[in-house]
């Protein structure tokens, strides 16, 4: 109770300097952490979706087939969220003493709604799509029909996915949201030339025009030659084209990220006396459509080889490396406008700084001055980005399949599968020209939550069928990933330092942060066993991660995923898994 106005001058029992400050309670708040143990949180999400197509095909004549379609869909999609605190529904029992936080279990339901009243949030979204085509084969070529295709595609979208927290109002709950309409229209084509047995091309393109007021051509020219019947090399060229998302370029959407920071030593020095300043926590940057962003353009380049030494071997060996231009990411310069608020002496100044590291960038929420430290600069917690076109991105790898289908004996048979990929470059190229490498790392941080992109990943396959009987083992691995992050580095004369001093983890008493440098190798296997009785029922035991192997410790994960990496290493925080059933055919 507010002691100062209240008849009867009850103090609030949950407050600790209720009775030292009655005269003068504004002079007497206590800070409250609480985890409202008795509150349970949860989510409920329930979508209904309705679809509808119609469509007519036929021939038109010798050689000439025609395809004509249309679909309409809607969901509408409802998330129930429960144990999300009301900021005034809390702040309305804490002055009434409606809510015991010393005795929770003694709060009632009402007490307990008053706090967490459920929070609904409904969603939408529709597309109409109509669409065509024509294939004409027109002559014959060495290798078979020289074949003609052309068609037509319009397309209405719409959004509303509402944020759960438009208000404010709730503490904890994301204020993302996307909205938008649009209507799309394109037309393409393809025509495939099969010149001779050994050599096929293949020359396809597609004009795709948004409402919005942009459009692009997008070509793709593809060739195989086979010189001899092992042997095949084949490539591609082509080029792409990605447009705005409505939460891209609607000003009317949002979107809030979080990441965990660790203030700088002058910042804990000047706030001496409260250590909570000193800690790292979670600071946040919520970026709002942009009606100017452009479209992102693509140019890919593949080539490979596919050899067959036997009928029951192929192996096929694949470069790419792809372009991206006008990429659409959102804050780049996150690291270099938390770097210009905290080089301030207070908050006035550190708000200026980090508003003229770029158009869009600003201080949102800046916390309560310390009231141990008043006129330090306070934290920092929340600040706008901007979604911006960063001048390109560029990727190359390879990926490496083989395939083995070996008979055993008679209705046994041996099928054996390995697909690997090596990300030899993964780099953003920021608008001031500055190279952020991220294969092999954490990065890029922000975009990927902190995932990362180990350099080596694949599985291998093994699977053997014994007439009904099948039995089969995948084996996953995932490569070290060193605990570094480019777009979490600030460049130093446009070159960034992604050696293990710039870490993410905690450094040890020790202060050798090798061993905290890299998140070890990782790998696991997958177990299934089946049992066909019919072509109407089957029996199958499934055991995920079957030797339980555990997942490696990533101390600088994302501040969601605290020390593990749950994108690569989820089964080794599940361990082994077991499931088993039938599957029944009508």
């Amino acid at each position: 109770m507010n002691c100062a106005v209240a008849a009867d001058r009850r103090l609030n029992p949950n407050n600790p300097y209720a009775a030292a400050y009655a005269d003068h309670p504004g002079e007497g708040a206590a800070r409250i952490y609480y985890l409202f143990g008795d509150i349970p949180g949860a989510s409920e999400r329930y979508v209904d979706v309705f679809r509808a197509t119609a469509g007519i095909s036929g021939t038109l004549g010798e050689g000439l087939s025609f395809r004509l379609n249309g679909v309409y869909a809607r969901d509408n999609f409802n998330l129930t969220q429960h144990g999300a605190i009301s900021i005034r529904g809390l702040l309305s029992a804490i002055n009434t003493g409606a809510y015991d936080f010393v005795h929770p279990e003694q709060n009632s339901a009402a007490a307990r709604a008053q706090v967490s009243p459920d929070r609904i949030t409904p969603s939408s979204s529709t597309v109409a799509t109509v669409g065509g085509s024509l294939i004409k084969a027109v002559t014959a070529l060495g290798g078979g029909d020289l074949n003609v295709g052309a068609g037509f595609q319009l397309r209405r979208e719409t959004l509303m996915n509402r944020s759960q927290n438009a208000d404010q109002s709730y503490y904890g709950l994301n204020t993302s949201s996307a909205q938008g309409r649009q209507t799309v229209s394109a037309g393409f084509f393809e025509v495939n030339a099969p010149f001779t047995r050994g050599l096929d091309v293949d020359l396809s393109g597609r004009y795709d025009h948004y409402s919005q007021g942009y459009g692009h051509f997008s070509p793709k020219l593809g060739a195989k030659l086979t010189p001899v019947e092992p042997i095949a090399f084949r490539a591609t060229y082509s080029q792409g084209f990605r447009a705005p998302t409505f939460a891209e370029n609607n000003p009317l959407s949002s979107y809030a990220g979080f990441s965990t920071f660790s203030p700088p030593a002058s910042f804990v020095a000047a706030h001496a006396g409260n250590a909570s300043y000193g800690t790292s926590y979670s600071i946040g940057s919520g970026a709002r459509g942009n009606p100017d962003i452009l479209p992102e353009v693509s140019r890919s380049l593949t080539f490979g080889t596919i050899i067959k030494p036997a009928r029951w071997l192929d192996l096929t060996v694949d470069y790419y490396h792809i372009k991206k231009s006008n990429l659409i990411v959102s804050g780049p310069r996150r690291s270099e406008a938390i770097a210009a608020y905290y080089s301030q002496p207070n908050k006035a100044a550190g708000c200026d700084a980090l508003a003229r590291v770029a158009k869009g960038y600003a201080c949102n929420v800046v916390d309560a001055p310390d009231p141990a430290n008043p006129e330090a600069l306070p934290r920092l917690l929340v600040f706008d980005v901007p979604y911006v076109n960063a001048n390109d991105e560029v990727s190359s790898g390879l990926d490496v399949q083989a395939n083995a289908r070996i008979r055993l004996a008679s209705g046994v048979r041996l099928i054996e599968r390995l697909d690997a990929t090596r990300v030899l470059r993964l780099d953003l190229v920021t608008p001031d020209g500055v190279v952020q490498r991220y294969a092999g790392t954490l990065g890029p941080y922000e975009l990927s939550s902190g995932s990362g992109t180990p350099r080596i990943r694949g599985n291998w396959q093994n699977a053997l069928e014994v007439g009904a009987f099948s039995l089969a083992t995948t084996t996953y691995y995932v490569g070290r990933i060193k605990q570094v992050a480019a777009d979490r580095i600030a460049p130093v004369g446009g070159v960034i330092d992604l050696s293990c001093q710039h870490t993410l983890a905690p450094i040890n008493k020790g202060g050798d942060v090798g061993t905290q440098c890299y998140v070890r190798p990782f790998l696991y296997v997958d177990l299934n066993a089946g049992v066909t009785v019919n072509d109407q029922l089957r029996f199958f035991l499934n055991v995920e991660n079957v030797t339980d192997a555990r997942a490696p410790l990533a101390s600088a994960a994302y501040g969601s995923n605290p020390n593990y990496l749950s994108s690569w290493h989820y089964a080794g925080l599940v361990g082994r898994n077991f499931s088993a059933g039938a599957s029944v055919r009508f």
